[in-house]
């Protein structure tokens, strides 16, 4: 099993390298997004087992390639390693802080009535099983912003 998905990711990584080479930059950047958050997917989808074995397998491939390798390329390959970890920390980040639109939010809950987004997943009230009462006050600081006049009063009010 081990050896069939190293053959695998083999082959969709030389399909990768061959169609990157024919993009720009940019096109380059959004396709490395792109497959960073596949994988992430993927890895957020895997059982235990699966997740230990795909450990265990890329730490095995590390140690053979610096087993292969003299002085100089391992010390390439660190600092190349240490440069990938500072882009996809500053990509992560940037990620993070983009804004994106969810839709509406539009579904209604046939249980509580409370309105979620038509990909939310989550059932808060756990089909009836749990009721909060309403607010009959909002708390001091929502009230602060609720009532506020200035910039910051407008934005909280605008985008709530």
């Amino acid at each position: 099993m081990e050896q069939r998905i190293r053959e695998q990711r083999e082959a969709a990584s030389e399909r990768q390298r061959r169609s990157r080479q024919r993009l720009r930059e940019d096109e380059r950047q959004a396709t490395r997004d792109r497959s960073r958050l596949r994988m992430q997917q993927r890895r957020m989808n895997m059982s235990q087992e699966e997740r230990e074995l795909h450990l265990q397998i890329m730490r095995n491939r590390d140690q053979e390639s610096r087993n292969e390798m003299n002085d100089v390329e391992r010390q390439q390959f660190l600092e190349n390693r240490r440069n990938r970890y500072q882009e996809r920390t500053n990509n992560n980040y940037n990620m993070e802080h983009q804004i994106q639109y969810t839709g509406a939010m539009d579904v209604l809950c046939q249980f509580c009535g409370a309105l979620r987004f038509q990909r939310e997943q989550l059932n808060f009230c756990h089909n009836g099983k749990v009721s909060l009462p309403l607010l009959q006050e909002y708390p001091g600081n929502l009230r602060l912003l609720f009532d506020a006049d200035g910039a910051e009063g407008s934005n909280f009010r605008q985008y709530i």
